[in-house]
């Protein structure tokens, strides 16, 4: 046979194979007709999309997305999480693309009650309880009426976590009470600035600004005898209760948590994060000294000088901290309780290791594993997300004043050793508390599924007795 027309029956041959073989490959179509592995996907995708937009820790999205995708979908899927981008990949074999879907993070507003609907959702997909298309409904669902609190009830809260960081140094009434009227004020002010999408640099810089010239204003009156109520508050507890609205100490905390459950791309973005946000209470701070010592005043801005409370109003101030906390996140009003209780379980925990003669840095550290590995055993038999029970467990424990106190020392006196001891005291501070609470969840969650197993084996007894006596 001719060279030549072998060679066209053999490439046309080829091409009507090829033809064939296309007809034959399932595709995944992104229209009403996705294939139930592409539904999986997307429904796996918007599940880690909320949950991460709210500062739930990367491994743990990881950890929810992966038990979604092993109950719907035949390959493995490789799930990458950064600071505000997932990447979903699955190698479909050597006759099919791969398929990655990439999706950009926009923060949200922190919603337990969103988080734990989520969690629920994932843990009936993981124990494969719902079908897909349940699935899919349930979590329209779950978007779609989403319920969040009042803006007055975020400054209420804002209010409160002010008014427990001033419980922690004094029991004063007026104090605590002048510390929650400020912080229900910047809690105002901070959702103001938001609505016009102000980065949160200057949001930083305004709020602290705003809140070193509110206590040069009640010194001012003290010291003209106005207003006599104000005659015995201290403008540094003032001011001290108003800033723990703007430190990032629990974003340093999951930054280093992120860090240790090896997310270092996540982590990394966030340590900066913290670094901007504290360096602009810092210049906040510092402009409103000055302006105060133009008007012939001045007082210390920071707590290193400040000595703590009795333990009674420390505890009390904790469970304050906690459930504020909480309900700025917009908890349930059980789940109030429950923070709060979870609060003062970690502050108990550090005094309690303080008093048998452990340094700070491991006492936060077994604090962290107290509230790490309860929330991860009573998290689900309470329904509320064991991330909104570490969080607010630890939240009075977190260095974010200790950094301030760093970076305001640093700043005053570059030459002297003081503002960096602090900041290094601060950063093992929150590597200690991370690697506390991830270690506790680490623990928890195997004992947790043991206790279930163990639950499920016993036999179920008949709430009455049909015996004759």
């Amino acid at each position: 046979m001719n060279p030549l027309i072998r060679f066209v029956r053999h490439s046309l041959t080829n091409i009507l194979a090829t033809a064939d073989d296309d007809d034959q490959i399932d595709v995944e179509k992104i229209d009403e007709t996705l294939t139930p592995n592409m539904r999986a996907l997307r429904l796996v995708m918007d599940v880690s999309d909320h949950l991460l937009s709210m500062g739930a820790p990367a491994h743990s999205v990881v950890h929810i997305a992966l038990g979604i995708t092993d109950t719907y979908c035949k390959r493995k899927v490789h799930i990458d999480v950064s600071f505000n981008q997932i990447t979903l990949s699955q190698d479909r074999g050597i006759d099919r693309e791969p398929l990655t879907l990439i999706r950009t993070i926009s923060p949200r507003a922190t919603s337990y009650q969103l988080m734990r609907e989520l969690q629920s959702l994932a843990n009936k997909i993981s124990d494969h309880k719902i079908s897909l298309d349940d699935a899919e409904i349930e979590l329209d669902s779950i978007i779609a009426k989403t319920k969040r609190y009042p803006r007055i009830v975020s400054y209420i809260a804002g209010g409160g976590l002010s008014a427990g960081s001033a419980a922690l140094y004094t029991t004063s009434l007026p104090i605590i009470l002048t510390a929650f009227g400020l912080g229900f004020l910047i809690a105002f002010l901070i959702d103001q600035l938001g609505r016009i999408a102000l980065p949160s640099f200057f949001v930083q810089i305004i709020t602290a600004l705003s809140i070193t010239l509110i206590s040069t204003g009640i010194l001012w009156s003290v010291k003209h005898k106005y207003w006599t109520f104000f005659a015995s508050i201290d403008p540094t507890i003032i001011t001290v209760g108003g800033i723990v609205l703007l430190v990032a100490g629990m974003m340093i905390v999951g930054a280093f948590q992120d860090a240790i459950d090896e997310y270092y791309v996540t982590a990394s973005a966030r340590l900066l994060k913290v670094t901007m946000l504290t360096l602009g209470i810092v210049l906040g701070v510092g402009m409103g000294l000055y302006a105060a010592k133009q008007f012939g005043l001045s007082f210390v801005a920071t707590p290193d000088r400040l000595s703590f409370s009795s333990t009674t109003y420390q505890y009390i101030g904790a469970v304050i901290i906690s459930a504020s906390f909480a309900l700025g996140n917009n908890s349930r009003p059980i789940g109030l309780i429950i923070t709060g209780a979870s609060g003062l379980l970690g502050y108990y925990t550090l005094l309690a290791m303080s008093e048998l003669g452990l340094m700070i840095i491991p006492a936060n550290a077994v604090a962290g594993f107290v509230v790490g590995f309860i929330a991860t055993i009573v998290s689900r038999a309470i329904h509320i997300p064991s991330q909104a029970v570490i969080d607010s467990g630890i939240v009075p424990l977190v260095p974010g004043l200790t950094l301030y106190n760093g970076l305001m020392a640093l700043i005053a006196d570059p030459t002297s050793s003081d503002g960096t001891l602090l900041l290094l005291r601060s950063v093992l501070i929150a590597v200690s508390i991370a690697a506390g609470a991830s270690f506790g969840v680490l623990i928890g969650r195997p004992t947790r599924r043991s206790l279930v197993l163990l639950r499920n084996s016993l036999p179920e007894r008949p709430l009455h007795s049909n015996k004759k006596r």
